[in-house]
């Protein structure tokens, strides 16, 4: 694998790990408790630069503001965004889709908003890591800053990953990008395509009670081959 590739895929994790929901116009950051925004379609952008030895990565996003429309999304030109801001290499990382039912987010940063086209996006974090850690693959566990809680009502189906020390990890959002066709309708069948290392396995349940996935400050997440992400549950989060 290359290079860049080898940046491209490290990005997107870091960044899927920073996916972050936004607050609403009233009360705390979050979601109305009696609607789910599983489904939820957003996009983000990843203008990344590098100074020295460290991999800057801004991640931009549509979330709380718009759905990402399909025809605004594919007249992105990355790299007319990268000469634009003088990024080493700009990451499209969407479309993708919430598969949880509520998320709060107990802080978040002021966010600055531009305009990617005809997409409004705003910035909901920067991630920093050293060039050294190039070399994220799929099924391989990231920790990145975070302060959220994702939730899910009870009777939802759910995706997880198990890992060979038993650690659990549930799917957070999947990912229209390696296959554009992907839908969450697929998501019970997807075990039959994904091809895990040893010890790792695939599992569909549907939660007899509402389920709390929690990150105090940080969140562990890992990402199958078609990138979808999945962030591990902790005995706080259930």
């Amino acid at each position: 694998m290359s290079r860049r590739a080898l940046l491209l895929s490290l990005v997107i994790a870091a960044a899927c790990g920073d996916d972050r929901p936004v607050p609403g116009a009233d009360g705390p950051p979050g979601v109305d408790a009696a609607v789910s925004i599983r489904g939820a379609r957003y996009c983000e952008v990843l203008p990344v630069f590098i100074a020295g030895d460290q991999v800057e990565a801004q991640v931009w996003g549509t979330q709380g503001l718009s759905d990402c429309p399909a025809a605004a999304w594919a007249a992105l030109d990355p790299s007319a965004i990268q000469q634009q801001l003088g990024a080493v290499m700009v990451v499209m990382n969407g479309p993708r889709h919430w598969v949880i039912d509520g998320a709060v987010a107990f802080t978040l940063p002021t966010a600055e908003h531009r305009m990617f086209g005809d997409l409004e996006m705003q910035l909901l974090a920067t991630v920093r890591f050293p060039i050294s850690q190039l070399g994220n693959a799929p099924y391989t566990t990231r920790t990145v800053a975070r302060d959220t809680s994702f939730t899910f009502f009870a009777g939802a189906e759910i995706y997880e990953l198990i890992a060979p020390d038993g650690a659990i990890y549930v799917m957070q959002s999947y990912a229209q990008i390696v296959d554009p066709a992907l839908t969450e309708a697929a998501l019970p069948g997807l075990g039959a395509r994904l091809a895990p290392p040893a010890g790792w396995r695939y599992q569909v349940r549907t939660l007899a009670a509402p389920l709390e996935v929690r990150a105090a400050g940080t969140a562990t997440v890992v990402q199958d081959e078609l990138q979808n992400t999945y962030q591990r549950r902790v005995a706080a989060g259930g």
